[in-house]
């Protein structure tokens, strides 16, 4: 019997068929939990029933801050059960992150949850990438953006006491943040602070070009 072999193809995510029964409610609390019952085309064509339990979240925004003057990053500390959960370190370095709200367009909640989470309101905001944090249990679309901050007015403590956070700013020089990345043993494991970074350091010419029209 012949083998169909994988074929090179565009590096793109696309749309398929999809049919998709009417979601189940399971719970609410943090954020709202639904079971889905979609089929699709699996092997050789033969329809594909799957039953999936997702959270979900939509839209976010999160904000590298950066204070070019001072070669440094601005990010947060904030305490996470589910990182206490799977490493048992739940204090966790982030960048200043969080949901939409009504009305919002990304590059808004962006500049709001830097005043926020680090206490300072960015002059300028630059879009970096959008990601899909975690696709297989959430639908949270996550929009990521370079702030630029004076790193000298950050607080030692931030957060938005209605929404029962506790953030305490960090300051990190470039060139030490940068060089974390090729440690055999980082000290830190989020994907939102290390993806940032990367695209940082990759665009190091651009993000120049960027700050020179201040």
């Amino acid at each position: 019997m012949l083998i169909e072999r994988a074929k090179a193809g565009p590096l793109e995510d696309r749309a398929i068929e999809v049919v998709s029964e009417p979601p189940i409610r399971i719970g609410d609390g943090f954020r709202p939990y639904e079971r889905h019952h979609v089929t699709t085309s699996g092997r050789g064509g033969a329809p594909l029933r799957q039953q999936r339990d997702i959270i979900r979240v939509g839209p976010v925004v999160a904000t590298l801050a950066y204070d070019p003057d001072a070669a440094l990053f601005v990010l947060i500390r904030q305490f996470r059960i589910a990182a206490h959960l799977a490493t048992g370190r739940g204090e966790i370095v982030e960048l200043a992150a969080g949901l939409l709200e009504p009305g919002e367009v990304p590059i808004e909640a962006a500049a709001r949850e830097c005043r926020e989470e680090i206490g300072v309101a960015p002059r300028k905001l630059l879009p970096m990438f959008n990601f899909l944090p975690s696709p297989g249990v959430s639908d949270e679309y996550a929009h990521v953006f370079l702030a630029l901050v004076d790193s000298s007015q950050a607080p030692a403590e931030a957060g938005e006491a209605g929404e029962t956070e506790h953030t305490r700013p960090l300051l990190v020089p470039v060139e030490d943040a940068l060089a974390s990345l090729t440690h055999p043993d980082p000290a830190i494991e989020n994907g939102f602070v290390l993806l940032a970074l990367q695209w940082f350091a990759l665009n190091r010419e651009r993000v120049a070009g960027w700050v020179g029209k201040r």
